[in-house]
């Protein structure tokens, strides 16, 4: 049996406290996941090791690659910091898999819920910004226009199909206004990519998962009329978008030299090493913006990083967690609870993954551990602590 040697609501509030930051200010998210970590490593191993399944040992494999290439890197002064800087996105899958195992459905629903209301939080902090020309494009306080329109599409999914489980008018009428908020902070961080992909993500969630029309009509409607008011007040990046309509921020001559890199057919196993753009990358004279740090799109990132075994891994990771989520919504006769969240986490995922083919998180400080939230959502869900338990006494009784 999976247990906790803390009271519930410790782990529970410091959960909460970390999925609330993501975007909100990056010191405090550091400070809860650190602390959602140290809570988890001081747990005992045998529950640990009984919340250990197929996603945790995929996302295991996909951590020994990426450290073999910190260890084989061509620039080790750059990659050595990886280890770092992305232990907090390795370790709090672990961590929120594990509690994420011994919260019931009730917290769960509890968690699911908070992470889309900070969501809303973010939205409207970067349309504040952007209402009020602090920006060009809507950001948030601790990130970029591009982790911020990410956050935001990577959260919409959720919040659609959340709202089948609320039930007084109240707050029917808050979680319009919240999703419009999510779908009008995407618009105003001017991503085409990410913009089409919300439109995709709400047509989907309206004509196949057949989401309420009335909300459905109150989030389009609020969603136009902040729209429409924000580029009012802030008119500067649209307009120059609107002159140039095929400029693609420099990303053909980024991709270019990728290809280049690419077709030398060098370090295949292992790749350059993480966080090696600025070593590998020629082309910066060309560039209109020479602060890129990045390929703009996180499998020639994880390849050209990772080499073949890096991005096969990561591929697999997602891909495993996307098939047996679908085999569970196909197969078994799941709680509405279930569905719902599964076909939410689904939905994020494939967004996030289209999303990666023009942009990239990988790297990033935070969305990395969004993501790592949802695979443990999923591995909690397919992968129950009552399912394991089961097999234990049918072992036993072997």
């Amino acid at each position: 049996m999976i247990e906790t040697r803390y009271i519930h609501r410790i782990p529970l509030y410091v959960f909460l406290a970390t999925i609330s930051s993501f975007l909100i200010s990056l010191f405090l998210f550091q400070i809860f996941a650190v602390l959602l970590i140290v809570l988890w490593l001081l747990e005992k191993n045998k529950s640990k090791l009984l919340a250990f399944d197929k996603i945790s040992l995929l996302f295991f494999i996909f951590i020994i690659f990426r450290i073999l290439s910190v260890v084989f890197s061509a620039y080790p002064d750059s990659s050595i910091p990886m280890l770092y800087k992305d232990g907090i996105f390795y370790l709090s899958f672990f961590a929120m898999c594990f509690y994420l195992k011994v919260f019931d459905e009730k917290k769960i629903k509890i968690i699911a819920f908070t992470f889309v209301i900070a969501a809303m939080a973010v939205a409207l902090v970067g349309l504040i910004k952007f209402n009020l020309g602090f920006v060009h494009r809507a950001e948030s306080f601790s990130s970029g226009y591009m982790a911020y329109s990410l956050y935001l599409l990577a959260s919409l999914g959720f919040g659609l199909l959340l709202y089948n489980f609320i039930i007084q008018k109240k707050y029917v009428v808050a979680w319009t206004a919240g999703v419009g908020l999510i779908i009008s902070g995407i618009a105003a961080s001017l991503g085409r990519t990410n913009i089409v992909l919300a439109l995709l993500v709400f047509l989907v969630s309206l004509f196949f998962l057949r989401i309420n029309k009335w909300f459905s009509i109150g989030t389009v409607l609020l969603s136009v009329i902040v729209v429409f008011i924000s580029f009012q007040l802030n008119t500067k990046e649209l307009e120059s978008r609107i002159e140039q309509p095929t400029m693609m921020s420099d990303r053909e001559i980024i991709w270019g030299n990728a290809k280049e890199l690419i077709l030398k057919f060098e370090n295949l196993l292992i790749g350059y090493g993480p966080r090696t753009f600025g070593e590998i990358f020629t082309g910066r004279d060309k560039l209109q913006d020479v602060n890129v740090g990045s390929w703009h799109n996180d499998y020639i990132q994880l390849y050209l990083e990772s080499g073949i075994l890096g991005l096969l891994s990561y591929l697999l990771l997602i891909g495993f967690s996307l098939f047996v989520s679908f085999k569970y919504l196909v197969r078994k006769k799941v709680r509405q609870f279930e569905k719902v969240l599964l076909t939410g986490l689904i939905i994020s995922i494939i967004a996030m993954l289209l999303a990666a083919v023009t942009s990239g998180f990988i790297n990033s400080p935070l969305i990395p551990v969004v993501l790592a939230f949802y695979l443990a959502l999923i591995s909690a869900i397919v992968y129950p602590a009552e399912k394991i338990s089961d097999k234990l006494i049918a072992e036993e009784i072997k």
